[in-house]
């Protein structure tokens, strides 16, 4: 699931990543970061599909390019089916900034339930 949502978002054309960014990529950026993972279980054993919640960060040099960039990732990511990855939805999205030596950028958070396949 992990490197499937990196790639489709890589489509954008902007930088992506799980975690955080090691150097300094420019603007618009995106990170991902699982923020938790239900795993079933049944008679038989664990579950082939699992459900995690994933966080889309956005970051743009102005609210304008993050505002324009967000509808475009939301649809990305709510559309796609394939791999592993069996829906996506999104669930919520908070405004923010993050403060990067000395200045202030906005941020974007999007929130995703994502139903995947597990391997």
């Amino acid at each position: 699931m992990e490197s499937e949502l990196r790639i489709l978002l890589e489509g954008l054309g902007h930088p992506v990543v799980w975690g955080s960014f090691k150097k300094d990529v420019g603007f618009p950026r995106i990170s991902l970061q699982r923020i938790s993972n239900g795993t079933g279980y049944t008679l038989k054993g664990r579950s082939q599909n699992e459900t995690a919640r994933v966080q889309v960060n956005l970051y743009a040099e102005t609210s304008g390019a993050l505002i324009r960039l967000a509808p475009h990732v939301s649809r990305l990511m709510t559309d796609y089916r394939g791999g592993s990855v069996i829906r996506c939805k999104e669930q919520s999205r908070r405004d923010g900034s993050s403060e990067t030596g000395g200045d202030v950028i906005p941020l974007q958070m999007l929130d995703f339930t994502v139903r995947y396949r597990a391997r």
